[in-house]
């Protein structure tokens, strides 16, 4: 074999290595070392506070037949149900001063609150109405939204406190192309503000990080690997297309060799 045959056999094995997709870029929980991210262990995760546009499923529950009328039917007549399938017929927006416009109660300023926060300060204030009575709150919009190589989604938060491993299995898991190194996580802020943070999502010390919980509105983005030219997934793979890059190459050198004119 010639000498610049050789150096084409070393270069394709070469982009075939770099271009396999190995259980290192892929796999979760991997401890942390120099390759695979470290988080601290200390945060805490905190509750969702509430934000204009969002919208609240409000239900009063009570013995009294007339105030459960009263509080648990929307305007067109319709009673909210206590199956939970049910719930949310009927939503109080937030709107932009911050407030909900509940019955008999008129505005109620509801921002910057968790649902139990909310809850307890419409107990509060029910209570010159309704004697003994208990408030759910739930956010009916809570979602989040995936963005990966493979495509998009806008899936909905089924719990209070999501993980992202959860909510990756929402969205059936990433594709063997992706870059879980490179995870970006997009958030909206109370103050209206938005920050952006990448983490290393093969970490295992995600668990209990910053990083774990998502919140509603949260957006994922998990770009493909950088430079990814041939897309191998195995050693196999790389080599098959190896070989045959060489044997293609080899037929062109002969086909080239045996048209030129002999000397």
């Amino acid at each position: 074999m010639s000498s610049k045959l050789r150096i084409g056999w070393w270069v394709a094995v070469a982009l075939g290595m770099a271009s396999c997709v190995t259980p290192r870029r892929t796999h979760y929980l991997q401890e942390a070392d120099h390759g695979i991210a470290s988080y601290p262990q200390v945060y805490t995760p905190v509750d969702y506070r509430i934000q204009k546009n969002d919208e609240l499923n409000i239900r009063v529950v009570t013995l009294d037949p007339e105030s459960k009328k009263i509080f648990n039917t929307s305007p067109n007549g319709q009673t909210q149900s206590s199956n939970n399938s049910q719930r949310g017929l009927y939503t109080y927006t937030v709107y932009d001063d911050g407030n909900i416009d509940f019955p008999y109660l008129g505005a109620v300023s509801v921002e910057g609150k968790t649902t139990r926060e909310a809850k307890q300060l419409l107990e509060k204030q029910l209570h010159d109405y309704v004697k003994d009575c208990s408030v759910e709150v739930r956010l009916t919009n809570s979602y989040f939204n995936l963005l990966t190589e493979a495509g998009a989604g806008r899936y909905p938060i089924t719990k209070e406190k999501m993980t992202v491993f959860e909510a990756l299995a929402v969205g059936g898991d990433l594709g063997q192309y992706s870059d879980r190194k490179r995870v970006k996580i997009i958030r909206e802020q109370p103050d209206g503000t938005t920050t952006v943070k990448e983490f290393d999502l093969r970490s295992k010390a995600i668990i209990g990080s910053e990083y774990y919980y998502i919140q509603p509105n949260d957006i994922l983005y998990v770009p493909a690997f950088k430079g990814q030219f041939f897309r191998i997934n195995s050693f196999l793979t790389a080599l098959g297309i190896t070989s045959s890059t060489i044997s293609f190459g080899m037929l062109v050198y002969t086909i080239v060799k045996a048209c030129l004119p002999k000397k």
